[in-house]
């Protein structure tokens, strides 16, 4: 798994944390629709809204551009995010 790094997310609609799988080489945007298919799965289906993501950085508290390739940001192995 070269491409792939290991992330904590909170999800702040279900109040829970999932360690998810995500591919370098994708912008994040694409992951946050990653997330919120794996935790609506996760979750039996609780979230309501499959539009308006954003991520957050677990530890400085700024959101991430949605366009930036994950590559291209600090997010890195056992980093934690906050899904909103």
């Amino acid at each position: 798994m070269k491409n792939k790094i290991l992330i904590n997310v909170y999800v702040v609609k279900l109040d829970k944390k999932y360690d998810i799988y995500i591919p370098l080489d994708l912008p994040v945007g694409e992951i946050a629709t990653l997330i919120y298919n794996a935790a609506n799965i996760l979750s039996d289906n609780q979230l309501n809204s499959s539009t308006g993501y954003a991520i957050m950085d677990g530890s400085s508290g700024k959101f991430y551009n949605l366009n930036t390739i994950v590559g291209d940001t600090n997010i890195r192995n056992g980093k934690q995010l906050i899904f909103f």
